[in-house]
């Protein structure tokens, strides 16, 4: 069981970074060519450390996190995060979110960006595995950048 368990959360971590390739892909796609890309700050909190070959020269969205991540940890060391100030970036690893548990909420959360017209959120909310609502998503993006074809 325990190999099984391994196995699945390797599994779900390469969906996991799929997804934010794919998103990438599809922020760029639809950005200004002067423009970083159009995600919520609060979703790259979400952003998982790179995969072991590390992230592509391309992904953009680690620039725009790298630079979120300055900004935050420069808050933190000058004491501005104190109080009722609430930072809508927060490092994953901040919030000591299990990988399963960032992954889950990804798969919520990336809705924010990739809803919108046409897109049924339906089969999303009755999706009862991360796994599951993680390729719907993926499918949403793939059906988007067809259009922007």
């Amino acid at each position: 069981e325990a190999v099984e368990a391994a196995e699945e959360v390797r599994a779900l971590a390469s969906l996991e970074t799929q997804v934010w390739l794919e998103l990438d892909a599809l922020l760029r796609a639809i950005s200004l060519p002067s423009g970083n890309p159009p995600v919520p700050s609060q979703l790259l909190g979400l952003l998982p450390p790179p995969p072991d070959a590390g992230w592509p020269d391309s992904f953009a969205l680690a620039e725009v996190g790298a630079r979120l991540d300055a900004r935050y940890r420069g808050a933190m060391a000058e004491g501005e995060l104190k109080g009722d100030l609430l930072w809508s970036y927060v490092p994953h690893e901040h919030g000591v979110l299990p990988p399963r548990r960032r992954a889950q909420r990804l798969s919520y959360a990336i809705w924010a960006v990739i809803g919108g017209e046409g897109a049924d959120q339906q089969p999303l909310l009755e999706t009862e595995s991360t796994a599951d609502r993680l390729r719907i998503a993926l499918r949403r993006m793939r059906d988007v950048t067809e259009q922007l074809q």
